[in-house]
C-alpha cells in the first residue's frame, strides 16, 4: 500500500463491532493512524480536516450514509484529487459496499490489504441546504418517507427498510407530490430515484442494471396509482423485475434537475434533509475504491 493509512471509526456503529475491526486493522498496520466520530453529521467535518493527499488511502467503517459524508468532506478538502477509499461496512445499510463485492469483513480485510483501486461514479448534488456528493441513492415522496421511518428501527432485528416500506405501503401517506424533473412535463411522482448503484434500502434493486462507472444516473419513477398497486409493484420490485411494470418510467442521465411545488423531504444515501429544488451531476470516475482481487 503506497502513501498513509486513516481509519475512519464510529465506535457505536454496528452494535461497537468496528472498535474489533479497528484493533484487527491495526493488528496487520500498526501505523495507520485512527479518527473517531460518534455523531453522523460530523463525519464530513472530521474528514475535511484530516487533509490527506492523494497516495493516502481512507479506510472508512461504517454504511451508507458514513461513506457520504466521508466522501463529502473529502471534496471540501481535496476537491477532485481524491485518496482512495476503503470500505467495511458495518451500517444499516451497505448498498456501495455489496455492489463493489465487499459483502462481509474477510472480503474488506482482502480489499485494503491486497486489492486493486477501481474508479467510480460520485454525484455532485446542490440543495437548499447546500452542496454535498452522493454515491449511492436520491429518493422523493416513498422512499423519504420510508426512510425516515426506517432510520426509528435501525436498533430492531431482522430487515427494518423491508419492514418499514410494507408499513408506509400498507397505512402510511402514499399522496404522489408536484414536481418538475427537467427534460419532462409537469407531473405527479409517488416516489422518485435517482440512482448510482443498483441497491438501495438494505439491499433492494432498485435499478439492477445500474453500472457504477458509467458516468451516468438510472432515473427511476412512478406516478398517481393505488396502493394495491404499488404493493404489488413492491413485490416486483424485490425482485428486480419492476422497470417494466406499467406505470413505471426509467432512463438514464449525466445531469438532472428536479423542483417541487413544496419543500419535501429527500433521502440521500439514507440521510434525509428537506428542499424545494434540487439539482445533480454525476462526476464520472471521481472516487476510487479499493475491491478484491
Amino acid at each position: 500500500m503506497n502513501g498513509a493509512l486513516t481509519i475512519l471509526s464510529n465506535p457505536a456503529a454496528g452494535g461497537g463491532r468496528s472498535s474489533v475491526l479497528v484493533e484487527r486493522l491495526l493488528g496487520k498496520i500498526p501505523e495507520a493512524c485512527v479518527v473517531e466520530s460518534d455523531d453522523p453529521d460530523g463525519v464530513r467535518a472530521v474528514v475535511a480536516d484530516l487533509k490527506l493527499e492523494e497516495s493516502d488511502t481512507l479506510a472508512v467503517l461504517g454504511g451508507d450514509g458514513t461513506i457520504h459524508q466521508a466522501v463529502s468532506g473529502l471534496f471540501d478538502a481535496c476537491g477532485r484529487a481524491l485518496p482512495k477509499m476503503a470500505l467495511l461496512p458495518c451500517g444499516s445499510g451497505n448498498a456501495l459496499a455489496s455492489s463493489l463485492g465487499v459483502r462481509s469483513e474477510v472480503e474488506a480485510m482482502s480489499a485494503l490489504l491486497d486489492g486493486h483501486s477501481r474508479s467510480i461514479d460520485v454525484a455532485r448534488l446542490e440543495t437548499d441546504a447546500g452542496t454535498s456528493h452522493a454515491i449511492n441513492v436520491i429518493g422523493w415522496g416513498l422512499p423519504a418517507r420510508v426512510t425516515v421511518r426506517a432510520s426509528a428501527k435501525r436498533s430492531a432485528r431482522g430487515m427494518p427498510y423491508t419492514r418499514s416500506a410494507l408499513i408506509e405501503l400498507l397505512f402510511g401517506d402514499v399522496s404522489p407530490l408536484g414536481v418538475r424533473v427537467e427534460g419532462s412535463a409537469p407531473a405527479e411522482d409517488v416516489l422518485g430515484l435517482a440512482c448510482l448503484t443498483p441497491q438501495a434500502g438494505g439491499g433492494m434493486p432498485v435499478a439492477p442494471d445500474a453500472l457504477l462507472d458509467d458516468g451516468e444516473l438510472d432515473l427511476v419513477r412512478v406516478g398517481p396509482t393505488s396502493r394495491l398497486r404499488l404493493l404489488g409493484l413492491f413485490a416486483r420490485l424485490s425482485r428486480g423485475k419492476h422497470l417494466s411494470a406499467r406505470g413505471v418510467e426509467h432512463r438514464r442521465a449525466r445531469t438532472l434537475g428536479v423542483e417541487f411545488d413544496t419543500p419535501q423531504p429527500l433521502v440521500v444515501d439514507g440521510e434525509t434533509l428537506t428542499t424545494r429544488a434540487l439539482s445533480i451531476e454525476v462526476l464520472s470516475g471521481a472516487l476510487r475504491v479499493l475491491v478484491p482481487r
